[in-house]
């Protein structure tokens, strides 16, 4: 059984039977259109992709075991105007979000623990696992969603693995 629990959220945490591969989303996608927000949009890819990586930062640091100041809200994990001023910085958080899937992956070796997280209390590692899923899962959806509207989507290289 923990071997299937396991196999799911390795399947989750790469968009199998979730949405699709988070890095999929983001193929093609520039600096200059991450930051776009559509017309009728409140976010830009660039802002939700940093709303992501914000808090898969905090879950893996508590999978890790380490202590974790949990912000009081959740308006600190959106950027600032300044954070999306530097083409570069889009290509270091795109590859922050890919090692820490890499991460995430790897942790799943520690599944089987039962006992909560110190820095999450309540919460085991598999329900840990769970969370980043369901909440990358969510968001990418967004981003899919952002680029439709900006007329981005599909990307040229794009194939849907259903």
């Amino acid at each position: 059984m923990i071997e299937r629990l396991e196999k799911s959220i390795k399947n989750g945490l790469r968009g199998k039977f979730t949405h699709l591969d988070p890095l999929k989303a983001l193929n093609g996608l520039t600096a200059e259109t991450a930051r776009m927000v559509p017309p009728k949009g409140e976010h830009s890819c660039w802002h939700i992709l940093h709303h992501i990586v914000f808090w898969q930062d905090l879950m893996l640091s508590a999978l890790r075991k380490e202590s974790v100041d949990w912000p009081k809200n959740n308006e600190t994990s959106w950027p600032t105007d300044k954070q999306l001023e530097k083409d570069e910085d889009w290509v270091t958080l795109v590859e922050k979000f890919e090692k820490g899937l890499d991460e995430a992956d790897g942790l799943t070796k520690n599944i089987e623990s039962k006992e909560d997280l110190p820095a999450w209390p309540k919460v085991p590692a598999f329900a840990a696992l769970m969370v980043f899923v369901q909440h990358n899962a969510f968001h990418i959806g967004e981003i899919v969603a952002t680029r439709q509207a900006l007329g981005n989507w599909p990307p040229p290289e794009y194939k849907p693995t259903f």
